[in-house]
């Protein structure tokens, strides 16, 4: 049998996303193969795809967090699953764009049969990253302020519906076009190309928020941080300005900066998330969370918003919905 994987050959635009084909091997003693169903896209993917995400590694590779497959063949040892079964695994953004995957069974988690494979595969990166934002670090409670930017993305609906369900007032800025996205949500929409959102909340919320979550960076964080209330919580997950010209491209200096500091110029908590960090420095909270998460999904209490389902040989086309703001949610990978 033989494996697709796509594989970024130097940084560059999105003509330097390749597919390559390789023969599949057995799996080693205590690995599943997987047949990939679906594979997730992300913005730090086409920051890797740049050159632009910190430790990204020199081209040749396959960039990609998540991936939702069957189990087709497994290593000696394994007991714990059987063929046939629905899986999902997530990766440190690497290796996910792939049409089989090779996974220690540690890391490879049960899929409830009755879920839709696309919506489950939401959780492992955007509803566990929102989630565990709001909750393990925000601690957030009925009726406190949050601001979200890039509130109509894949992290950003699921921050407003895990807000939603934690009884939140919730701002979300996006483009004008996006807004009806962030008001079904029940969350005030603010335009962040023709309004100022700092002076939108100094009108509307003048008490301050007590969360702003924000995947920007760049001067939009040190205005993020001013409409904090004295106890509010700064949490950055992202860079994203880095695709600007303006916009400083050494971003891991100050990340590094402001989590050793761990406060703002005012003395807020400031946070710097990130997925990858923190499964590994807390492996059993990303397995609670993604069981919570598929629970919620179960019981019908969250519906994750699929932007598009794209063919996996369509990558670029995938890249390019996110590159130029097209998508609304999450973007997936369809392997036939």
């Amino acid at each position: 049998m033989i494996s697709a994987r796509v594989v970024v050959t130097e940084y560059g635009g999105t003509d330097v996303l390749k597919l390559a084909l390789e023969p599949l091997r057995k799996p080693h003693r205590g690995e599943l193969l997987i047949q990939v169903e679906y594979s997730g896209v992300a913005l730090a993917d086409l920051m890797r795809r740049e050159g632009l995400y910190p430790s990204t590694p020199q081209p040749p590779f396959t960039p990609g967090y998540d991936a939702i497959g069957i189990v087709i063949e497994k290593g000696e040892g394994v007991t714990a699953f059987a063929i046939g079964d629905r899986v999902a695994v997530f990766m440190d953004g690497l290796g996910g764009y792939a049409s089989y995957l090779y996974a220690p069974v540690g890391e490879v988690i049960p899929v409830p049969a009755s879920l839709d494979p696309a919506s489950a595969l939401s959780i492992l990166l955007n509803y566990v990253t929102a989630y565990q934002m709001l909750h393990r670090f925000a601690c957030v409670s009925e009726g406190n302020r949050v601001l979200i930017h890039g509130a109509s993305g894949g992290v950003g609906t699921a921050l407003l519906e895990l807000g939603k369900l934690a009884k939140l007032k919730m701002f979300g800025t996006a483009s004008a076009q996006k807004h009806s996205v962030v008001t079904s949500y029940g969350a005030y929409a603010i335009d962040y190309r023709q309004e100022d959102f700092a002076q939108v909340l100094s009108e509307q919320a003048p008490e301050g928020m007590d969360a702003v979550f924000d995947p920007i960076g760049g001067r939009n964080w040190d205005r993020s941080m001013r409409t904090l209330h004295r106890r509010g919580i700064f949490i950055g997950y992202g860079y994203t300005s880095v695709f600007s010209q303006e916009e400083e491209n050494d971003w891991a200096a100050r990340w590094q900066a402001l989590t050793e500091a761990g406060t703002t110029a005012n003395g807020n908590p400031v946070h710097l998330y990130s997925i990858t960090t923190l499964k590994k420095e807390r492996p059993e909270w990303f397995f609670e969370d993604v069981q919570h998460l598929f629970s919620l999904l179960l019981q019908g209490m969250i519906q994750p918003l699929i932007s598009h389902r794209i063919p996996f040989h369509e990558v670029a086309r995938a890249h390019e919905l996110l590159e130029t703001s097209k998508a609304t949610g999450k973007i997936v990978l369809v392997h036939s």
